[in-house]
């Protein structure tokens, strides 16, 4: 294993136990930063609801939810490919 440093990430430690040993830092970086977005996506679909308004006032689905599902569906890929 490299002795390359992780990015700041709140869920670095839960990402590389995760990720099988071996793996590339780089691979624990990306998961790292998935969990973190999915994380921001959720809180923020928590705080302005699952719908939003566009600037033309058209109620819309919230932003959020579309890099929540595409964070989750990263997260899961890496988890398929590098899981331990």
């Amino acid at each position: 294993m490299s002795q390359k440093q992780l990015i700041s990430s709140k869920n670095k430690d839960i990402a590389k136990y995760q990720i099988s040993p071996g793996a590339p830092d780089e691979i624990i970086n990306i998961l790292a930063t998935q969990l973190d977005r999915a994380e921001d996506a959720a809180q923020r679909i928590l705080a302005e609801g699952i719908v939003v308004r566009d600037m033309k006032g058209s109620v819309i689905a919230h932003p959020a939810v579309e890099i929540e599902h595409k964070a989750q569906r990263a997260i899961v890929d890496l988890l398929k490919k590098y899981g331990s």
